[in-house]
């Protein structure tokens, strides 16, 4: 019976997917154009320069061709892009450069690209497109961040 068991745990140990971190990116900065829409007044629409201070994304790849994206945002909580509902998928891969889109329908798109710069620094941008009926605030921006080290070898 003990080795029934044994045999069980093992089994379902191998047949679970663990989560590989390929990198972790922080204090993305950049332009957010915020539309005259919803709850933003005309005051406060138009360009801005944007942050999130204290930001950070990790790409996750979760099994064959399978990824997430952790990220904390302004809200200082952990989230996952595919725990809430997103979709994310990889859309081009470079040596040095790897594109995903995450999407929630109705609400956000996103373009995340991870690549390393000629002087050998990894960074991040993305682009984000934020409306539809379900969002408060409308919002297009493009970010750059640093990151650690991208394993470019977990991606495929």
């Amino acid at each position: 019976m003990l080795k029934r068991v044994f045999f069980l745990f093992a089994f379902l140990g191998s047949s679970v997917t663990q989560a590989q971190p390929i990198t972790s990116c922080k204090n993305p900065e950049g332009y957010g154009y915020y539309h005259y829409s919803g709850i933003v007044t005309k005051a406060d629409s138009g360009f801005n320069k944007d942050n999130i201070s204290g930001g950070m994304v990790t790409l996750q790849k979760m099994g064959e061709k399978k990824y997430d994206i952790l990220f904390v945002d302004a809200t200082k909580q952990i989230r996952s892009a595919t725990g809430e509902g997103g979709v994310v998928m990889l859309l081009r891969k470079g040596i040095k450069d790897a594109t995903f889109a995450h999407f929630y329908a109705g609400k956000v798109i996103e373009l995340y690209t991870f690549w390393i710069d000629t002087n050998g620094e990894p960074k991040y941008d993305f682009l984000q497109s934020k409306g539809g009926d379900l969002m408060a605030i409308h919002k297009s921006s493009i970010m750059v961040g640093s990151c650690g080290a991208i394993n470019f070898s977990l991606i495929e």
